[in-house]
């Protein structure tokens, strides 16, 4: 027994054992022990490397071994890329969502990448999905360190928050609608319900009291008060904090990307009369086409918003997880 804990294979048996789902757990400290019993150095080693393969066989640790290169190679060329944004404030805003999610996806590694836990079709889908698009994000981030030229920097500043707002948005769907998740369907059908009503009654005042909003201060408040029909509309004798924190942050982020892309489309597609002049330096003829393209430019900062409040939506869900059936740990494979 001196030796366990001292020596290499003690070492990297008890490394594989903490890293193993909660149902293969005793079958590891059980290798633990016999291990404890060899005395032979050659016969620890062959010992524990049998081990690391007996479990490798059922893909655990190569999948968590998978996940973690994922989350910290995305993480580390997003940060890396961010640093060369030459606006500080969008570089802040997207380092600390990068950061979010690799602390949500690392705290979510023993769960089955969030969501399904299982080995069927949807959550082998969701898992190779997620690596495909985690190779996908850090190979365009890498292409894009050194950009030739300004336009090139410019664009690659944009491709880069959209797939940080959209990994933000993944990570949060999934995450709200995992397995474990404390969102029960009341909670996703009033956040979601919440914001499509503020949504709606955005849309209905620009309707009705046209142009688009020069600022986004209407944005926000259609924002906030989603948050608030989420939160009464879970709260009660039966309700839970993360009950109402969840429903908040669902209704949050969906009513500011459901408002970015109603902008879209209003500045793409709607009337004239619906498009405020705000470019008083085009030239005759040329406002509206021009304002058309501009409008959307005060809205980008409710398309990051969102994408950092669904990012904190994932978070959140990780850590109001409900705990294993019949495990005081909340831990599973």
């Amino acid at each position: 027994m001196t030796m366990v804990g001292r020596d290499g294979p003690a070492r990297l048996l008890g490394a594989a054992v903490r890293v193993l789902p909660a149902g293969r757990r005793d079958w590891g400290r059980a290798m633990q022990a016999e291990l404890a019993a060899i005395e032979d150095p050659a016969d620890r080693r062959g010992f524990a490397w049998g081990c690391l393969r007996a479990a490798a066989v059922e893909f655990h640790l190569l999948r968590g071994a998978l996940h973690v290169l994922a989350v910290l190679a995305v993480a580390g060329t997003l940060v890396a890329w961010a640093a060369t944004v030459n606006e500080p404030p969008l570089a802040w805003m997207l380092s600390t969502v990068v950061s979010l999610l690799a602390v949500v996806c690392w705290a979510a590694r023993k769960a089955g990448m969030l969501g399904p836990t299982d080995d069927g079709v949807a959550a082998w889908l969701l898992r190779g999905g997620g690596y495909l698009i985690a190779v996908a994000v850090a190979a365009v981030a890498l292409a894009h360190s050194h950009p030739a030229t300004l336009e090139a920097a410019d664009a690659g500043s944009a491709v880069l928050g959209l797939s940080t707002i959209g990994a933000g948005f993944l990570v949060g769907v999934v995450s709200v609608a995992g397995r474990r998740s404390a969102a029960t369907a009341r909670v996703l059908i009033t956040g979601v319900g919440s914001a499509l009503a503020a949504t709606a009654g955005w849309l209905l005042v620009v309707l009705l009291a046209p142009p688009i909003p020069a600022t986004v201060g209407w944005a926000l408040a259609a924002t906030a008060v989603a948050a608030v029909l989420a939160v009464l509309a879970n709260a009660g004798e039966s309700s839970t904090i993360q009950a109402c924190l969840l429903a908040g942050l669902i209704a949050t982020a969906a009513t500011m990307a459901l408002i970015f892309g109603s902008v879209e489309l209003l500045a793409h597609l709607g009337p004239d009369r619906l498009i405020p002049d705000i470019t008083p330096a085009a030239l005759p003829g040329q406002h509206i086409s021009e304002s058309r393209t501009e409008i959307v430019d005060p809205y980008v900062l409710i398309l990051f918003l969102a994408g950092a409040a669904a990012t904190v939506l994932g978070l959140a869900a990780v850590a109001t997880r409900r705990p294993v059936a019949g495990s005081s740990r909340s831990v599973t494979g």
